[in-house]
């Protein structure tokens, strides 16, 4: 199973461990559900978003916490 790694831009957290998902697809909801969650304890105004990369560094999703 590929591994996922999912950082915090905008406050510097980086996955270090990372995660195995079935495929991309399957990272990227992964990535909506943990940003959901994170945007009911951050500031509004913030541009922080999750960054889904694979095991060789590519970015495959970003999905900010807060639309505009």
């Amino acid at each position: 199973m590929p591994r996922y790694f999912f950082h915090l831009h905008g406050s510097g957290a980086r996955d270090l461990e990372g995660q195995d998902f079935a495929d991309d697809e399957a990272a990227r909801q992964e990535a909506r559900g943990v940003a959901r969650d994170l945007a009911q304890n951050r500031n509004p105004v913030s541009d922080e978003r999750i960054v889904v990369t694979d095991a060789a560094g590519k970015v495959i999703h970003e999905e900010p916490l807060f639309r505009r």
